[in-house]
């Protein structure tokens, strides 16, 4: 039988209204339909701009990072290219974790490849486009609903929803773990989701028996679990 591909979800969702059914798709966000490379290098420039005079050549170092640098944390780029002093790890650290976090530095994020087309295009079909995010209320709510809407992802039309944490402190799986009975209260079927973290992309994989379940090979979390073999890998929302 053929790999499924992303086309094969506009099928479903046809497919799940004829029959009468709600077709549900959710959608991650963070290294799913936005890329957190920008909002890193971001950060990253204003810590080199605010500490330059105190760890030698940071600010030359930082100067010639590009996107493709930026991994899962925002220090091992630095490390990479002998900036490794405990010192400047822990002042980086402390200044990334103000930010990165915050509605004013998650609009830098950039969407991922097709996504905003991939995701209108489900939305256009008839499905419930569900985001469903690790990023927290009282904290980057406006950000992030500033970031859908500017990057053209539907949101003021109806048929979507945005999930976010009650609370920065709750761990993201198990945030989502209780967020499936909310999926689930809408009462129709999930036929799609989309992860970059293995252990939640297995989760939804568990949760939603007969979905179309999409693995991002984008970056994910160091301790990440291993992915089942029936997702559908994908390194981006480009269809052709």
């Amino acid at each position: 039988m053929a790999r499924a591909q992303l086309t094969d979800v506009f099928d479903r969702i046809q497919q799940t209204q004829e029959r009468g059914v709600l077709p549900i798709l959710v959608f991650d966000l963070d290294s799913t339909l936005f890329q957190t490379e920008a909002r890193n290098l971001r950060i990253l420039h204003e810590f080199a701009d605010q500490h330059g005079d105190s760890f030698e050549g940071l600010r030359e170092q930082v100067a010639g990072l590009k996107l493709s640098d930026m991994g899962w944390n925002v220090h091992s780029s630095l490390i990479e290219r002998g900036l490794g002093s405990p010192d400047m790890i822990d002042a980086l650290k402390k200044f990334w974790f103000d930010r990165f976090f915050t509605d004013a530095y998650v609009v830098f994020d950039q969407p991922t490849a097709g996504s905003v087309d991939f995701v209108n295009r489900c939305h256009e079909l008839g499905g419930f486009i569900y985001y469903l995010t690790g990023r927290n209320v009282g904290g980057m709510e406006h950000g992030t609903v500033q970031a859908l809407t500017d990057a053209g992802f539907p949101f003021w039309r109806g048929r979507t929803s945005l999930h976010l944490k009650p609370d920065f402190t709750t761990h993201d799986k198990v945030f989502k773990d209780v967020a499936l009975g909310d999926i689930r209260s809408h009462f129709g079927e999930v036929v799609a989701t989309f992860e970059n973290e293995p252990g939640n992309a297995n989760l939804f994989h568990d949760a939603f028996e007969g979905g179309l379940h999409f693995l991002l090979e984008t970056i994910h979390s160091t301790e990440a679990e291993d992915p089942y073999d029936s997702l559908i890998r994908i390194p981006d929302f480009l269809t052709a």
